[in-house]
């Protein structure tokens, strides 16, 4: 299918999150869609969608520079002062790049779950202002192999970012003494249930922890099970350069302090889920008998959150969870300027988060499609992702233009409806709604 065929100028890009797997993983249970492939069913709707693998336990610098790779191809490089800082490989493995054509003006929309939303904030930061850190570091060691593009910036190669649950502000899961532990608990859990559900053998499990800057490489015929007990064995998790951390809410926060920016032209949307309800007597949130079972425990210890010093507002308000992240952190990058979306209306401004309404009984992992109800073929995923690809359709320049112009475009077609001075701060509220139809040494 030529370019021309889509309805979609730009292409949307599908990030995983934490723990997510590429598509020839799996024995083909796909991250998107589970037993429904997500992406074979938008293009086969005409709408131009590839997905990305990325490290799914990595940091966050790491996951966007392996991001931007796998979109343009070549070799990864994490960067010369990153991989001194941290001890880790500054290089890792070559992709043959999905979207090698992307531009300024071959623009694409990035779409990112979980942890991926964290992602492609940082991807877009990345693209635009690039690392002051690496750029210092090459200056002072002109020796050393050339600075990777990515890290000199002036790229203007995201139209809009959406994230799904996304894990901007990290989650209160991981932040008590019992967080690492937790996570690891979890983790064991997922991928023994998934093996089961796929009919696979946990020992032959097809799942690649991806963490080979670090030395932890599956070995030929080591079996699954093993080779994770060497990956939760080893030290990387006692870093600062690993996604464990930057899931935390310190962690997330400082990221977004150094790095997530908003920019004018840029539209950003977010959805979140709530799969929990109050306990009239206690006041905490409590998960709903259809979560994911794996949830449960981590939508329990979110429920009776006591406040964190990162968080805004009562701490009530982080009770409300999708059994991974609270409601009230899915919403924005804290700090950022955002509205709340009309669903009805496709008028939507840039540079703000359009913060859709908190979708009642959906889960975490409602919003790729796998849940028991709907590997069960009980509901379809497929109408929410419809959706969205033409809310991103329709806030793209025509197909016949040759240049974008972004400003005008979204003044022209998209100017907005009076939304009472839009890019002030809305106060985060949280409608009800319904779902739409080698080896080397870390250094900590």
């Amino acid at each position: 299918m030529s370019s021309k065929d889509f309805r979609n100028r730009y292409p949307i890009i599908l990030v995983h999150g934490f723990t997510g797997w590429g598509r020839d993983e799996m024995l083909g249970f796909k991250y998107w869609g589970g037993k429904v492939d997500i992406e074979a069913r938008l293009n086969d709707l005409h709408f131009h969608t590839r997905t990305a693998t990325v490290g799914p336990f990595s940091s966050s610098w790491e996951r966007s520079v392996e991001l931007y790779h796998y979109l343009v191809g070549g070799r990864v490089d994490y960067g010369a002062a990153h991989a001194k800082k941290y001890g880790v490989h500054r290089y890792g493995h070559t992709f043959p790049g999905i979207y090698p054509q992307i531009s300024d003006t071959n623009k694409v929309h990035l779409v990112g779950h979980s942890m991926g939303g964290q992602t492609i904030c940082d991807l877009e930061a990345f693209l635009r202002n690039g690392s002051q850190e690496e750029r210092d570091y090459h200056k002072a060691h002109p020796e050393e192999d050339p600075i990777s593009d990515l890290f000199l910036g002036g790229k203007h190669w995201v139209h809009s970012i959406t994230g799904l649950a996304p894990g901007f502000n990290g989650t209160t899961f991981l932040d008590t003494h019992e967080g690492l532990i937790n996570f690891m608990n979890l983790t064991k859990q997922i991928t023994v249930t998934m093996a089961a559900t796929i009919g696979g053998d946990p020992n032959d499990f097809i799942y690649d922890y991806k963490l080979d800057q670090w030395g932890l490489k599956r070995e030929p015929g080591e079996p699954f099970v093993q080779y994770q007990e060497r990956v939760f064995e080893s030290d990387v998790w006692k870093s600062k350069n690993i996604g464990f951390y930057d899931l935390t809410s310190p962690g997330a926060a400082k990221i977004a302090r150094d790095r997530l920016r908003l920019f004018p032209e840029t539209y950003y949307f977010s959805f979140s889920g709530n799969a929990t309800f109050k306990n009239p007597k206690t006041g905490l949130a409590l998960p709903v008998p259809t979560i994911n079972p794996i949830l449960y425990l981590p939508a329990l210890i979110i429920g009776r959150n006591q406040g964190n010093p990162e968080y805004p507002g009562d701490e009530a308000e982080w009770h409300n969870n999708d059994g991974c992240i609270s409601c009230a952190g899915t919403r924005y990058v804290l700090g950022q300027e955002h509205r709340d979306a009309d669903p009805n209306d496709l008028s939507f401004p840039p540079g703000i988060w359009n913060s859709f309404p908190t979708m009642n009984g959906w889960d975490h992992g409602d919003f790729t499609g796998i849940n028991i109800s709907f590997l069960l073929g009980r509901r379809d995923i497929m109408p929410f992702y419809t959706d969205l690809a033409r809310r991103l359709v329709s806030i793209e320049p025509p197909h016949d233009d040759t240049q974008e112009d972004s400003s005008a475009h979204s003044a022209v077609l998209h100017a907005p409806k009076k939304h009472d001075a839009a890019h002030k701060a809305a106060p985060a509220k949280h409608a009800k709604a319904s779902a739409p139809g080698g080896h080397p040494k870390g250094k900590h």
